[in-house]
């Protein structure tokens, strides 16, 4: 038998691997690891984390060992359920949960969640998780990779061309068709479809740099009545949309300063969503006015659908839609661009008989 000349350093090689692993210096080396490292124990309360994937300016404080997984994120739903992370409403459709529960029952687990933190940010994090015993403990390893930049491209390449495809093929119609059309009809033709570009660009770098932390606002007084008559107006200009019934209800003279051009992109997000919603034919609502209590200004969309209690509580994630795969701008853009640059809150009521109207409420601001 051929001698191998490493034979005789096993032994010690062995006790090197054994002394590394228990030393504190292994510990500190894992904090610079790529992925995030988990280790939760049976009551899920976690006895060991390599380093925390919320950044030090967005972080809402380091939760303490012995927390559970979501404390030590910031989940703003971590408290939401009698017994903490895992417990709400929202712990049900969350990956992170579903992985976790997946090894409790001795299975390995794999999920996306998308985690909704206290100060608005977000966390989009891709889940492993593998049970194991150790000295005769059943222990859940968590290896967190967090992937919310890749998501947020993704999301915003898939959206953005997704919208510009629809404007193109207007532009094909019209070229197609232009010996038929009267040229009046044309250059108005043209000048919608090339509003509707730039909007769509508009759109697209406002939600990026609203990502990226580096949206700049700027504030002046707008009147209610022309903000929703142009919104109305800008979906009207889209071709599937110009013969659907839009209400609108709105105090004459009212008026709030705000950032005119963020509450405009949510309005037009939320129209936007009320007319896909449904057959596409029944007729929706926006309506305005300025709440006299606290001189907020609130607006209101409403549309004839229902919308499923399992979507009800994702509808504010980051990439989750109920159109289709890449789409998902709507209502996290609605929600980031109002409670973290209007500084108002978002909210939705949905039921079977009357439908599902979304309520924005801003506050005054100045400069």
């Amino acid at each position: 038998m051929r001698h191998n000349k490493y034979n005789g350093n096993l032994d010690a090689a062995q006790r090197q691997v054994k002394g590394i692993l228990e030393s504190l210096q292994f510990a500190r080396l894992l904090e610079d690891a790529p992925n995030v490292i988990m280790i939760l124990n049976t009551e899920r309360q976690v006895i060991y984390l390599n380093r925390n994937p919320v950044d030090a300016n967005e972080a809402v404080g380091n939760a303490a060992k012995g927390h559970l997984p979501g404390t030590c994120l910031g989940c703003i739903n971590a408290e939401k359920g009698e017994l903490g992370c895992g417990s709400s409403e929202f712990c049900k459709v969350c990956g992170f949960n579903i992985a976790i529960s997946a090894s409790q029952r001795g299975e390995n687990g794999s999920s996306e969640c998308n985690i909704a933190l206290k100060n608005g940010a977000s966390l989009t994090l891709s889940v492993t998780t593998k049970p194991f015993i150790h000295k005769g403990r059943h222990y859940i390893f968590c290896a967190l990779e967090d992937i919310s930049e890749k998501k947020r491209r993704q999301m915003l390449e898939n959206i953005f061309l997704h919208d510009i495809l629809n404007t193109a093929s207007v532009l094909q119609g019209i070229s197609e068709t232009f010996e038929m059309i009267p040229p009046e009809k044309v250059r108005t033709m043209l000048g919608e479809v090339s509003t509707n570009i730039a909007d769509e660009i508009q759109s697209y770098k406002l939600l990026s740099n609203a990502e990226t932390h580096t949206l700049e606002t700027n504030f002046s007084e707008v009147s209610l009545k022309t903000i929703l008559n142009d919104v109305v107006k800008a979906l009207r200009s889209i071709q599937r949309f110009a013969k659907r019934d839009i209400h609108i209800d709105c105090d004459e003279n009212s008026s709030i300063t705000t950032e005119r051009t963020l509450l405009r992109q949510v309005l037009i997000n939320l129209l936007k969503n009320a007319l896909e919603a449904g057959n596409g034919i029944d007729g929706v609502s926006i309506a305005g006015k300025i709440d006299q209590h606290d001189n907020r200004a609130v607006f209101l969309v409403h549309n004839p659908e229902f919308i499923p209690e399992k979507d009800q509580l994702k509808l504010f994630q980051k990439s989750f839609s109920t159109k289709s795969r890449g789409r998902g701008w709507g209502t996290y853009s609605i929600k980031i661009l109002t409670e973290k640059y209007l500084h108002g809150k978002v909210s939705f009521e949905s039921g079977k008989e009357k439908g599902t109207t979304f309520r924005i409420s801003i506050p005054p601001l100045t400069n």
